[in-house]
């Protein structure tokens, strides 16, 4: 298992989950992003691509070559998407993995209620302003993000398109690259995530990937849970511990090929 943390993160966001998943006997990693958490950065990103396509690369690799093993990637809001950007422009990645799991992943659908593209105007100017986001004063997660990062994401739920900075149509690659069908996909989002990753975003996202093998499950009382769970407690929470991280390790458990440890 290798797992990644998203924007405002780093690998403490994915430690229960990675914890949980090793009592289960599966043998977990987890990445920071270049400058998030214990790594260090000697300067800021250029844009979102930039920072998630290179630490993508080169964890997946250094995983899969290490261990010998495929890599079930598991990745939070930008660590979902991280693998699929890889995937879109490095198709011989899919030799490395065996899974991938999409929890509260989107790119361009946050900004399809006026009120929400009020809100990424809203940000856009501040954080041009701020020349970053201020994630531990606003309470949105314990990294701070650099402005070019962010923009990015932003214009991409804007313009309702998630293209590269060279014009890289995402979703149009990723439905024509041969052999995705076959990689199983589990894809989930809280019903209670207004905002950053909305159910409906993420499931539109979900639907449009060619895996033949997907899964899909929005976690919200509607649908049998305790709670609408928000973006963050999606994957780092009491109840997502109780009934979220099990469904995770059932759907994964499932998979074939999983390299097994002792729980310690």
């Amino acid at each position: 298992m290798l797992l990644a943390h998203g924007t405002f993160s780093n690998h403490r966001t994915c430690g229960g989950l990675a914890r949980y998943l090793a009592s289960r006997g599966l043998d977990c990693w987890l990445l920071d992003y270049e400058g998030h958490g214990d790594s260090t950065t000697a300067e800021p990103a250029a844009d979102f691509e930039s920072l998630f396509l290179s630490g993508t690369d080169c964890a997946l690799r250094y995983v899969a070559d290490t261990t010998g093993r495929k890599v079930h990637w598991v990745g939070h809001s930008g660590g979902g998407l991280a693998a699929l950007m890889a995937l879109a422009r490095q198709p011989e990645l899919l030799d490395r993995l065996q899974s991938l799991t999409l929890l509260a992943s989107q790119a361009s659908d946050a900004g399809q209620l006026p009120s929400h593209r009020m809100i990424l105007r809203t940000f856009s100017l501040l954080t041009r302003a701020l020349g970053y986001v201020p994630a531990r004063r606003l309470k949105l997660g314990p990294d701070d993000e650099d402005a070019a990062v962010m923009l990015q994401w932003y214009a991409w739920n804007l313009a309702g398109r998630w293209t590269g900075a060279d014009g890289l149509d995402y979703i149009d690659t990723l439905s024509q690259l041969p052999g995705l069908q076959e990689l199983p996909i589990l894809g989930m989002a809280g019903s209670g995530d207004w905002f950053i990753a909305p159910a409906y975003a993420c499931q539109e996202l979900h639907e449009q990937l060619p895996s033949e093998k997907k899964t899909w499950l929005e976690c919200g009382v509607q649908h049998g849970y305790s709670e609408n769970y928000s973006h963050a407690r999606l994957v780092s929470s009491r109840s997502s511990a109780r009934e979220i991280w099990p469904r995770i390790g059932n759907w994964l458990t499932q998979q074939d090929t999983i390299p097994r440890t002792n729980s310690d």
